[in-house]
Formats: structure tokens, C-alpha cells, sequence
């Protein structure tokens, strides 16, 4: 029987409790239904030396630990059960420096994000990087059977189909990328760029976020494999961005390569974006209703000043913070009825504070937001309020009657919540905000929108660069560049009639539904394991491949 072989750079392994960021997450929700074997990094960091073979190493005695049979029981979309075989590694002390810190995230991430700036490498963090992707092909090599297909996650991990293929491997093997493809433009400031892209071309499917990120990647392979293009097949150019409508999806584009590694290839490249588990979620809001004593409104015209806005980001430069907190100041400054009374809650993971970028980000997070509650004291004179400028309690509950006199401008958390806890704040809050620089899909705004009570529903504030504004046009949407755009859409959701606020969330609801966690999964595989439309191309392929008939 064929295995689904998942691999991504973190396992969210069983009762390892929360996690941040939306891969893992959205990952443990669809590997429900057949055997599954989950490999990647353990999160742990280890000193254990490595056998040295070459300038960096080969990272050949690598120890995997093997959990096989732990049963995972389906919710909401899925109702089986399956049974996934975790496979992890520890990272040495300079696979770690070099892959992850290194190439990974000092250089891969920002460039993806389009911040050259913050790009920075030494010259052994692209041999750490591509050691550690030969490493986890070498332990693909010994896990799979033939008819086994690998699925691989993210930008940790784009040489590890060129190392497959080098070992021989012929399995299926598919790639989906959770952040955003940079243009051109950005990947020519990189020296690397050139073989990078023609690792990625050893994938079978290429995924996408979004229909922009999909139209650079074209754009970027045809620019680098030029050369290996085969012209006299034709290329399915349907991957023009089209005008979006609620149904984003379009046909794939095929790229007929001549690969050193293969006569002929053909590379499946799409927007696949990724979606939520919409049923569990709102199952979690319907509970929450009929717990909720909350009173529903059923005239209110102009809603009250005290209201509560929610933003739950990783601690990036990605996500807009600074940019957030500096509109939302000069926000209360314009429109003084809001002070001592509206109240923002961000919850801020830390993240990557081994990277001196991260670290000063961090820094500077926490001094601007005590200095925002400090300028908007109620009481200059009051201690009590300046001392509790950063909070680790639950977000969860309902605390309107604590506006005014417990009131502080920004309640800074940075409690990762499980799952339920943060829908929980989801739907007691009133307005959810997204302010991302650039961001590959942002689940945050779709699960805050499906959280939402149906009767008296929150507003999505969320930013143009988030691949989810593609989806979400019923959104407030907002340019985290522009102080005034924010300021405006604010003040919109703030004031925004009940009515206004429902049409907006049925029309995103239905959205979220439609293109759920199981479609992006079903759509992906598809492509994945093959159908009509990818027979025929193999069936071309072949006929390529074969001398032509003399008639």
C-alpha cells in the first residue's frame, strides 16, 4: 500500500502542546486516513560530531529516532483515525548555525520576503544548508518503498528532490512552499539562485500560496532553466493572474525540462492555497455561544469605543508590528474618545532570538510598546498601570467591564494559547488585525474570521500583503506602509453597523468553507499522485523520449 511520506523542518510531535506558526498545525490536521510517515527536525540541538568527508562535512552519523503506531484520531473535516511513524533527528551545534540560522533564515527567508537587507551569510552556511538537505534525502532513500510519495514542506528543503534523484529515487515527489515565491528580481541578488532553482526542478509539483506567488515562480524557472527548456513541447502558459474571483483556483502550468538527471521532466507548477479546518472551528464557536452570557445587540447604530482589537504574530520583521503599534498611537492621538477605552491585545511569539536581527526586533518591540502605554497612561501618576504593561495570563474571557479602570492602550502576551483558548479570543474580540509586510498565506486571519460568533461577528482588518487578501476581499484590507490606510480601515471596523459586519463575515465564511483545509489538501495530491491531465503529460513525455517512427 502507497505511504504518504511528509517531510518539514519541525514535527509537532503528540502532546508536545502549542505551537506557533501555521505549518505544523495545518499539517497534523490532514495527515488523518493512511499510513503516513512524518520526518524532520526534533527541535533539539546536539554537539555530537559528525564525519568530516569534505570543507563542511557530510552528515553522515546522523542518529533518526523512529515512533512508529501512535494512533492520531480525526476532528471536524476527518472522523478515522490513522497511524503516523514519526521519524526525527536532533541537529549537530553546526548543522544547526549553518542550515537553520544560516542559509535558512538569514538568507532564504528574508529573500523570499523580499528584505535583501537582511540578508547575511558566511561562506559555509550554503554547504551546512545543502549537506543537511543531502542528510534527509539519504534517510528518504532508506525509509521508502517504490510506490511510496514523498510530500516535502517549505524553504528549508528546496535541494532535497535534486539529492533524491541523485540516489536513484524515481518516487513522486512534491513540494509546497507555506511563504511567499519572491520576483526576479530579488533572486538576482543572490549567487546561489541559479542552482537553487534547478534543484527545485527535480519536484514533480511545485506549490504556491497565492496566483502572484505562482506567476513569479514561472517567471524566475523560465529565466534560470532558459537553457534546459524543451521548446518543442508546448507549455500550458493558463498561469497568467487572473482576475479573482471567490474560486482563485486555475490550471497548472507544465514545464517540459531536460534535466542532467533525467532525459525529460515535467514540472507542475500551481497556487494551491492552504486553508483551514473551517468545521472544527466553527463547532468551537458554536460552544462558545451557548456558554457565552454575552448580551447580542440588536440596535446599535454606532458601537461603543471600548471595543477590543486582537493580533497574534511571531516576532518577525514579516508581520508589521512596529508598523502596527506606531498607526495604532497615532491613531488614539487623532481620536482621543478611544483613549481609556479601546484596547488592543497582541500576542507576540518570540522566535529565532539566536539570529542578532530577531533579537534586536524583539528588543525594540517590547521598548515601543511601553512606551505607547506609558504616553496613554489614564493616570500619570498611577504605577499600577505602567507595571502591568505586559501580561502572560489568559487573553481568553470576556474583561469589557475592565476597560477603564484596568485600562492600558496594548496588553502585550506572550503565551503561546493552545488551539481552543485562542479561538476563545477570537470571539470575544471585536476587531482582528493583520498587518503583515509580506506573508505567504496568514491562517491567523482566516481562523479569526471562522471563529467568529455569527450573530454579532467581528471585522477582519488585514493587509494587502498577506496571500490571503487574494481569498479575502470581503476584508477590510489595509497597506501597513500607508499610517493613514490603517488609521481609516481601524476606525471603519470600529464603527462598522452590525449588518455591514454580517454580510462581510457570511461572504468570508463561505469562502473558508468552500476552499477548506481538505480542498488544499485534495487539490495538492491530486496533482501529486497524478491525474488525467498528468497521464497525458506523461504519456507525451514518452513519446518524446522514443525515436520518431519513419512512416
Amino acid at each position: 500500500m502507497s505511504r504518504m511520506v511528509i517531510l518539514s523542518n519541525r514535527v509537532k510531535m503528540p502532546d508536545s502542546g502549542p505551537m506557533a506558526g501555521g505549518l505544523a498545525v495545518a499539517l497534523q490536521d490532514v495527515l488523518i486516513g493512511s499510513p503516513v510517515i512524518w520526518m524532520g527536525w526534533n527541535g533539539k540541538v546536539t554537539d555530537t560530531k559528525v564525519t568530516d568527508t569534505g570543507a563542511y562535512g557530510d552528515c553522515a552519523d546522523n542518529a533518526f529516532d523512529i515512533s512508529e503506531n501512535v494512533d492520531i484520531k480525526g476532528a471536524g473535516i476527518h472522523e478515522a483515525s490513522t497511524s503516523i511513524t514519526y521519524v526525527t533527528t536532533a541537529l549537530t551545534t553546526r548543522q544547526y548555525r549553518h542550515f537553520y540560522c544560516g542559509f535558512a533564515n538569514n538568507v532564504i527567508w528574508p529573500l523570499l520576503h523580499e528584505q535583501a537587507d537582511f540578508i547575511t551569510q558566511t561562506p559555509d552556511d550554503y554547504i551546512g544548508y545543502e549537506n543537511v538537505n543531502r542528510l534527509f534525502a539519504r534517510q528518504l532513500k532508506k525509509t521508502l518503498r517504490p510506490d511510496d510519495v514523498i510530500w516535502v514542506h517549505d524553504y528549508h528543503f528546496l535541494s532535497v528532490a535534486y539529492y533524491c534523484r541523485q540516489l536513484g529515487m524515481r518516487n513522486r515527489i512534491g513540494f509546497f512552499l507555506h511563504i511567499p515565491f519572491a520576483p526576479l528580481v530579488c533572486w538576482q541578488q543572490l549567487s546561489q539562485s541559479a542552482e537553487l532553482i534547478e534543484h527545485l526542478a527535480h519536484y514533480d509539483v511545485l506549490g504556491m500560496q497565492t496566483q502572484q506567488d505562482k506567476t513569479n515562480c514561472l517567471a524566475v524557472f523560465r529565466h534560470y532553466l532558459k537553457a534546459s527548456l524543451l521548446s518543442d513541447l508546448p507549455i500550458n502558459t493558463s498561469y497568467m493572474l487572473q482576475s479573482l474571483t471567490k474560486d482563485t483556483r486555475s490550471p497548472s502550468a507544465q514545464l517540459m525540462l531536460n534535466l542532467t538527471s533525467c532525459l525529460a521532466h515535467c514540472l507542475t507548477i500551481n497556487a494551491y492555497p492552504i486553508g483551514i479546518n473551517a468545521a472544527r472551528i466553527q463547532q468551537q464557536a458554536s460552544d462558545l455561544a451557548a456558554q457565552s452570557k454575552r448580551p447580542i445587540p440588536k440596535h446599535r447604530p454606532i458601537k461603543s469605543a471600548a471595543q477590543h482589537i486582537i493580533a497574534v504574530d511571531r516576532i518577525d520583521y514579516s508581520k508589521g508590528l512596529l508598523e502596527r503599534f506606531s498607526a495604532y498611537r497615532r491613531f488614539l492621538q487623532h481620536y482621543p474618545v478611544y483613549q481609556n477605552q479601546l484596547k488592543l491585545t497582541q500576542i507576540a511569539c518570540p522566535s529565532r532570538l539566536d539570529l542578532p536581527t530577531y533579537q534586536r526586533l524583539y528588543n525594540h518591540v517590547k521598548q515601543t510598546v511601553r512606551d505607547i502605554n506609558q504616553q496613554f497612561l489614564p493616570d500619570v501618576s498611577s504605577s499600577a498601570s505602567s507595571n502591568n504593561t505586559f501580561s502572560n495570563g489568559d487573553t481568553t474571557g470576556d474583561t469589557t467591564g475592565d476597560f477603564v479602570e484596568n485600562w492600558q492602550a496594548i496588553r502585550y502576551s506572550e503565551t503561546v494559547l493552545n488551539h481552543d483558548a485562542l479561538m476563545a479570543a477570537f470571539w470575544h474580540s471585536d476587531v482582528g488585525w493583520v498587518n503583515s509586510l509580506k506573508d505567504g498565506m496568514n491562517l491567523v486571519a482566516k481562523e479569526y474570521v471562522t471563529a467568529q460568533n455569527p450573530d454579532d461577528p467581528g471585522v477582519l482588518l488585514l493587509s494587502r500583503y498577506a496571500g490571503a487578501a487574494e481569498q479575502m476581499q470581503a476584508a477590510i484590507i489595509i497597506d501597513p506602509h500607508q499610517p493613514k490606510s490603517i488609521i481609516q480601515g481601524l476606525r471603519t471596523a470600529l464603527e462598522m453597523p452590525l449588518m455591514q459586519r454580517k454580510e462581510r463575515y457570511q461572504e468570508l465564511l463561505y469562502g473558508l468553507q468552500q476552499d477548506n483545509l481538505h480542498a488544499w489538501q485534495q487539490d495538492f495530491l491530486d496533482d501529486l499522485y497524478g491525474n488525467k491531465e498528468h497521464r497525458i503529460n506523461h504519456e507525451r513525455l514518452k513519446r518524446h523520449q522514443m525515436p520518431e517512427r519513419q512512416e
